[in-house]
């Protein structure tokens, strides 16, 4: 399991967003095992909580990151700024755009974040489906929001499995949530969301293109 500096960590907290430490460390997980080769972007970046986890371990040298409220140019100005500060060198670009708009503009993608829009009213389901045969073998569609109350992310990973070009990636939950709870990580870490049956959410899911 990777194991990010307490620089990472003071940076993380101090970014707005509702993602918790534990799936910040499940998307490290999943992006270790993203091919170098192949555009890798995020749809519904926000501040940018997910895009600095994901930039960790994420090999590579472009990354598009997808969100309407780009539009306001401070925003991209402090996302520049957390990305500076929590990452290595890494090339990025900012769209103010909608999902649905972004995904055909690409042929083929190594990595897409899903978390776009208010995760209902068909969009989950309207963005696999576009991105079903977009993804390079052994490329990955990740998700947040899966398996909580946002039950058509939950429906739309299932059906990139059903179709069986997908395999699932097993996140190691049994391991990084009792990290997270030994170092106390998610003090100070104020998500939008707090689910008080569960201290340390593990929303992440994530979906590997076979061979």
């Amino acid at each position: 399991m990777f194991k990010p500096t307490e620089e990472f960590w003071r940076v993380f907290k101090a970014t707005p967003g509702a993602l918790s430490c534990c799936e910040a460390l499940g998307i490290m997980y999943v992006c270790q095992q993203v091919p170098e080769d192949g555009l890798k972007i995020e749809l519904g970046t926000h501040k940018g909580k997910s895009a600095i986890a994901a930039l960790q371990t994420m090999k590579g040298e472009m990354f598009v990151l997808v969100d309407p409220i780009f539009s306001d140019q401070q925003i991209v100005d402090d996302l520049g700024k957390t990305l500076a500060s929590a990452c290595h060198d890494y090339t990025v670009a900012y769209v103010a755009d909608f999902s649905t708009n972004v995904i055909p503009m690409h042929e083929q993608y190594s990595y897409v974040f899903v978390d776009s829009g208010s995760h209902g009213d068909g969009l989950p389901m309207q963005e696999v489906k576009m991105l079903e045969d977009r993804i390079r073998p052994e490329g990955i569609i990740a998700f947040h929001d899966y398996l909580n109350q946002f039950v058509e992310v939950q429906k739309a990973y299932e059906y990139l499995l059903s179709t069986g070009k997908y395999e699932p990636i097993n996140i190691p939950w049994n391991e990084i949530i009792p990290y997270v709870k030994e170092n106390d990580l998610e003090e100070g870490n104020n998500s939008w969301h707090v689910y008080e049956d569960n201290p340390y959410p593990n929303f992440v899911g994530a979906v590997k293109r076979k061979l």
